[in-house]
C-alpha cells in the first residue's frame, strides 16, 4: 500500500512538473518573433527562396526567439505585383502586408542592377540592399548595402548563393548596422528619434541645474532614481501643419454651446513649421487617437520622466562635447540662447511673443538675433526641448516631496484623482511668451502644469509625442 501510494505521489510529481514545462513551452512560442524574409528583384525565385531559407536560419541562429516563415510563392508574388522597391518600403505597404501576416519582423534583400530591381542572377557583379523592420513599430533597425563579386558567370551555384546569405547576415548584425531608423508612413507622421533608455536623476540638482545662479526648488528636488525603458520621440514639437492635417475635421463646442474647429488653435495660423500653440490637453487626446487610427500605431504624449530624459540626452547626457561631466542646464547646451527661442534672443524679431519654425535655432533669421553654435539639437538631435513652445505630457500633477526615491518608468496616471477631468496637467521646457521670459523657466528641470480641460488663445501651451518600443 505504502509503495503504491509513493508511486501515485511520484506521478502525480512527474504531471505537475510536465504541466510546467508545458507552459514554460507556451509561454516561449508566445514570445517567438515571426521573421518573413523576403527576396526581390531576382529572375529565378528558387534562388530568391534558397537565399530567403539561409538567411532566416542564420538570424534564428543569433536570436532563438525569431521563426522564419516561408511563404515564397504566395510572397513572391504579391511583392512582384507591388513591385517591392526601396520607396515601398518607406511608405510602409511592405509593414502593412506584415501586420497583415501576422508577422513581426522583416528582412527585405533587394537585388539591384544600375538602379533597377530585377537582374539576371547570371551577372559578375551583383549589388544588394539589405534591411531589417520592425513591423509592429515600423522602424528600421539596420539597412546595409554592398556588391557581391562573383568573378565569372554562369548560373550560381549553391555555394555561392549561400555566400550571398552569409553576407546578408553578416551585413545585418554588423557594428555600422545599429542605428535604428523611424519609417514614416504618411506626410502628417511626426519625425522621430530612438531614445535608448537607462537610469537617470530626475529632478533638480546642484550643480547640474544651477550653473546659472538659478535654484532647486521643492517642486523639483531633490531628485529621484528613474528608470526608463526605449522610446522614440518626436524630433520636433508638432507643427501647426500636422496638426492640422490630423484635426481638419474635428470640432467641439465653446462655453456657449457654439461650435467650433479643432482645425489649427493657434495664434499666428500662418506659420506651417511652427509648434501648433493653445492646445488643450483634452484635444491633443483627440488628435493622438486620430492620428493612431489612420496610421495603426500607438504615438502617445511623453510621461515627464521620458520628456526630461530626452531633454538631458538620454544615455548622451554627459557627452563632453556638449556640457562637460555635470550635464546641461537647458537641452543641448549650458546656455540658454545656443538653444532655446525665448525672449532673450528674439529682440531682432517683432516683438509680439511669436513661435519659430521648429528646428530653426540654429539659424539667425534677421538682424540682431544671435547666432547659436549648436547645429543638431540637443545630445541624440532632438530640437527645442528648451523654449519655443511649452509642452505638455502625459502625468497628472503629483507633489515632488510625495515620491519615493526610486522608480521604473514612472508615470501618474489618472486614476490618483477622484475627478481626472480637473486634472492639472505636467508642462515642461517653457515657450517664447512672456510668461516664461525669465531663462529658468526653459530649463531641463523646471516643471509646472495647467488645467487638461483649460486652454486659451495665446497660451504658451503645445506637445511632441512618444512611440514605445516594445518589450521582447
Amino acid at each position: 500500500m505504502k509503495t503504491k501510494k509513493m508511486m501515485m505521489k511520484t506521478m502525480k510529481t512527474m504531471m505537475i512538473s510536465l504541466f510546467a514545462l508545458l507552459l514554460l513551452a507556451v509561454q516561449a512560442q508566445a514570445q517567438k518573433q515571426p521573421l518573413a524574409v523576403l527576396v526581390v528583384g531576382v529572375d529565378n525565385w528558387m534562388f530568391g527562396d534558397v537565399i530567403a531559407h539561409i538567411v532566416g536560419e542564420e538570424l534564428k541562429r543569433s536570436n532563438p526567439n525569431l521563426v522564419p516563415v516561408t511563404r515564397e510563392k504566395f510572397v513572391q508574388n504579391k511583392l512582384k505585383a507591388l513591385r517591392r522597391a526601396t520607396d515601398d518600403v518607406k511608405s510602409c505597404k511592405l509593414s502593412e502586408w506584415a501586420n497583415a501576416q501576422g508577422l513581426s519582423q522583416i528582412c527585405f534583400v533587394e537585388a539591384k542592377k544600375n538602379g533597377t530591381t530585377a537582374f539576371s542572377f547570371n551577372s559578375a557583379q551583383q549589388s544588394y540592399s539589405a534591411q531589417l523592420i520592425d513591423a509592429t513599430s515600423n522602424t528600421m533597425s539596420c539597412a546595409a548595402d554592398f556588391t557581391f563579386n562573383r568573378g565569372g558567370g554562369g548560373e550560381m551555384a549553391a555555394a555561392e548563393l549561400t555566400k550571398v546569405a552569409w553576407e546578408v547576415v553578416g551585413r545585418l548584425q554588423s557594428n555600422s548596422c545599429k542605428t535604428s531608423t523611424y519609417i514614416k508612413c504618411y506626410p502628417f507622421e511626426p519625425e522621430m528619434v530612438f531614445v535608448k533608455g537607462g537610469v537617470f536623476e530626475m529632478g533638480c540638482k546642484s550643480p547640474r541645474d544651477t550653473q546659472t545662479g538659478m535654484k532647486c526648488s521643492a517642486d523639483n528636488s531633490p531628485p529621484i532614481y528613474a528608470k526608463v525603458s526605449d522610446f522614440w520621440i518626436g524630433k520636433y514639437e508638432v507643427t501647426q501643419a500636422e496638426w492640422r492635417e490630423v484635426m481638419k475635421n474635428a470640432w467641439d463646442k465653446d462655453h456657449f454651446g457654439r461650435d467650433y474647429s479643432l482645425a489649427n488653435p493657434s495664434n499666428h495660423e500662418d506659420c506651417d513649421l511652427c509648434p501648433v500653440n493653445s492646445v488643450r490637453w483634452t484635444h491633443i487626446q483627440r488628435f493622438l487617437d486620430t492620428l493612431n487610427k489612420h496610421t495603426g500605431k500607438k504615438y502617445q504624449l511623453p510621461t515627464e520622466a521620458q520628456w526630461e530624459y530626452a531633454a538631458r540626452g538620454g544615455a548622451k547626457m554627459y557627452d563632453a562635447g556638449f556640457c562637460g561631466g555635470n550635464g546641461c542646464v537647458f537641452s543641448g547646451s549650458n546656455i540658454s540662447w545656443h538653444v532655446a527661442w525665448y525672449d532673450l534672443n528674439l529682440s531682432g524679431l517683432p516683438y509680439d511673443s511669436r513661435t519659430q519654425e521648429v528646428g530653426t535655432r540654429k539659424t539667425n533669421l534677421s538682424p540682431g538675433t544671435l547666432l547659436s553654435p549648436v547645429v543638431n539639437g540637443n545630445q541624440l538631435g532632438i530640437h527645442d526641448m528648451s523654449g519655443n513652445i511649452a509642452e505638455f505630457c502625459a502625468d497628472a500633477w503629483w507633489s515632488w516631496s510625495t515620491l519615493e526615491t526610486s522608480f521604473a518608468n514612472p508615470y501618474n496616471g489618472d486614476e490618483v484623482y477622484s475627478s481626472p477631468s480637473v486634472a492639472d496637467r505636467i508642462i515642461r521646457g517653457g515657450s517664447v511668451f512672456p510668461t516664461d521670459a525669465d531663462s529658468s523657466y526653459i530649463t531641463n528641470a523646471y516643471r509646472s502644469s495647467y488645467p487638461q480641460g483649460g486652454s486659451d488663445f495665446g497660451l504658451p501651451h503645445g506637445f511632441r509625442v512618444v512611440l514605445p518600443v516594445a518589450l521582447p
